[in-house]
């Protein structure tokens, strides 16, 4: 399994510094009516978000090889299995 939404982790967290700068401004002039997030926090409810959109769009790929799979319309390509295999080192094409 192949996880990427942490490689944009610096990204995120420089726009949310950038974000948040200008309102630590308004947090000095007035302390009591302002609430603000920690850049650990927003890029943690951003990575929150991502999941939960990637899970809604792995369940409709799954849907549909599922109705691919019970009306025996699925077939696999052999060709791009055994590359795939053979580039994660499960099979070990030099011998």
């Amino acid at each position: 399994m192949k996880i990427d939404g942490f490689q944009n982790i610096p990204a995120i967290l420089q726009s949310f510094q950038k974000a948040v700068q200008p309102s630590q401004k308004s947090e000095k002039e007035n302390p009591s009516s302002s609430v603000s997030l920690s850049s650990f926090a927003e890029v943690l409810q951003s990575l929150q978000r991502q999941s939960a959109q990637d899970a809604q769009s792995r369940t409709g790929k799954v849907d549909q090889l599922t109705q691919q799979v019970q009306s025996g319309k699925y077939q696999v390509d052999l060709n791009k299995l055994a590359s795939k295999l053979v580039e994660s080192n499960i099979i070990n094409f030099k011998g």
